[in-house]
């Protein structure tokens, strides 16, 4: 009997920890709490120092739900910035009318060619080189749209396609870059100028070359510089000082925010229910590869942000995707890195590729909380088709570590993005270091190791949409074909050139 007790109390102890390790979703592999998601108009300002891995996707969590919020822009002519009489349980919507990230401003707004930088809160205002964008394809296309997809790939890796089964490769995934309101204000305030901007971070890559950090004498950390140091050292979330330490009303700030999506559009067979589409610009070439825009119907597939607070100055990564992607006959095609050759596309179309990393399964687990807490809210929220891939905070050398490669199915598709590890575009793979913290180099993974190059390469602070190569954008990718690719991979060998050559003069003193 005592035996037989004994084993019925073993079952029930086996039965109640299954049913509450369970409770994190399907693929839960712990009793995750996710208490901390907050469906709130703002996203956080900063995550805790040494933060989990729970900790970690509920801040990015919170952060899409805040920029997933409705823009206040129709109302009140502010752009990013939440209407706080919306919430998702006061919506039978699928998603509002205009979206806060939405709102933020395109690559072309955020770094005008012209060097005439307007009001941030400004009506979409694009402007390519020194003129306007030729006239459209049709009389009634619009040119005020929220939604510019003017990049054709992510960062010159690849071209990528959706439903090659039904479009061939006549499906291009397109780009769009965009900042927030304290990025811009930094610029506004500091390097309104492409010029300026240069000097600033030519002398930012020079110093991380030879001292290994921003400036002399810092502690290492890239926030809140001196203004007088010359440096790029973007707004950090958390401060409540600018970055020449003067007060900012003495309330902490959101930070530097940028948010890069991925479109593509849909075919006939699908339920364009389950996605978050737009009427957006799209470009193309007409008579003698003239540039003209044109609207049309186009799916968000893939959503990066990234955001620079005071604990993690190289920026918080995290990347979502539709929950269908991998189902979706996606392709990509691989661009030549060889000189002279750069951009082109070599080699065979890769269809239906496999995932390069799997999802962590507490970023499974949060996404299925997030889904259950928005279908009590709103069961037609589209945000229950999306979710989180994987978070990453400080650049670290292990490769084992919580999301050192984080490849969006969509975003880092080709194995160059998705295991990239190394010092540039050309050396994906060679372990050397590409990123820096707290003077000290790191081989990072995956998109933070990438953008790390930014960093240490271009003098950027680990942003893409702060260098001097191809910015100010003059046109729509389009118009290059493979210019893009070939300005990138030509500016990093002048710039290992240039670094060599410091680092030459610094062991000879």
């Amino acid at each position: 009997m005592r035996k037989l007790l004994f084993f019925i109390v073993v079952i029930s102890m086996i039965g109640i920890f299954f049913i509450h390790c369970n409770q994190g979703g399907p693929t839960s592999k712990g009793p995750y709490s996710f208490d901390s998601i907050r469906f709130d108009p703002l996203p956080p300002k900063e995550l805790a120092p040494n933060a989990t891995p729970e900790q970690k996707v509920s801040f990015a969590w919170n952060e899409f739900l805040a920029l997933n919020w409705r823009s206040s822009f129709y109302t009140d002519k502010k752009r990013d910035n939440p209407d706080l009489s919306w919430n998702y349980s006061s919506s039978t919507q699928p998603y509002p009318d205009l979206l806060v990230w939405e709102t933020y401003l395109h690559r072309s707004e955020l770094r005008p060619y012209s060097d005439q930088y307007v009001e941030f809160d400004n009506p979409p205002h694009y402007i390519f080189g020194a003129k306007p964008v030729p006239l459209p394809s049709t009389p009634n296309a619009r040119f005020d749209l929220f939604d510019n997809l003017d990049e054709n790939n992510e960062i010159g890796s690849c071209n990528l396609y959706g439903r090659v089964d039904v479009f061939d490769k006549s499906n291009q995934v397109l780009f769009q870059a965009k900042g927030n309101r304290d990025e811009y204000n930094y610029l506004l305030t500091y390097y309104p100028t492409k010029k300026r901007l240069l000097a600033a971070t030519t002398r930012t890559v020079n110093n991380i070359t030879r001292d290994s950090t921003y400036f002399p004498g810092s502690s290492g950390l890239p926030c809140g510089c001196p203004i007088l140091q010359t440096v790029v050292c973007l707004p950090c979330g958390g401060a409540t000082g600018g970055n020449n330490g003067q007060p900012i009303n003495g309330q902490p700030i959101t930070g530097t925010m940028e948010v890069k999506t991925a479109w593509r559009r849909l075919a006939p067979d699908e339920d364009s229910s389950t996605f978050f589409t737009r009427n957006v610009i799209v470009y193309s070439k007409g008579p003698n590869n003239q540039v003209y825009y044109t609207n049309a119907i186009y799916a968000l597939i893939g959503l990066h942000i990234i955001h620079k607070t005071q604990n993690y100055p190289n920026f918080v990564f995290a990347t979502w995707e539709h929950v269908d992607v991998e189902k979706q006959h996606m392709a990509y095609v691989e661009l030549d890195t060889a000189a002279g050759n750069e951009g082109n596309e070599i080699g065979p179309l890769h269809k239906d590729y496999p995932r390069i990393h799997p999802i962590p399964a507490i970023a499974d687990s949060s996404t299925a909380y997030v889904h259950r807490e928005l279908a009590k809210k709103n069961p037609k929220s589209v945000w229950q088709y999306y979710r989180l891939v994987g978070v990453q905070t400080t650049p670290t050398n292990d490769s084992t570590s919580f999301s050192y490669f984080m490849a969006n199915y969509v975003i880092e598709s080709d194995s160059i993005l998705g295991n990239f590890h190394g010092s540039g575009i050309r050396t994906p793979f060679d372990g050397k270091a590409n990123s820096l913290y707290q003077k000290h180099g790191y081989t990072m993974g995956g998109c933070q190791g990438c953008h790390g190059v930014a960093q240490t390469k271009f003098g950027g602070d680990q942003s893409f949409l702060m260098d001097t190569f191809g910015k100010p954008v003059d046109t729509p990718d389009v118009a290059r074909s493979g210019g893009k690719l070939a300005r990138l991979l030509r500016a990093l060998d002048k710039i290992n050139l240039q670094q060599q050559l410091l680092l030459k003069d610094k062991s000879v003193h």
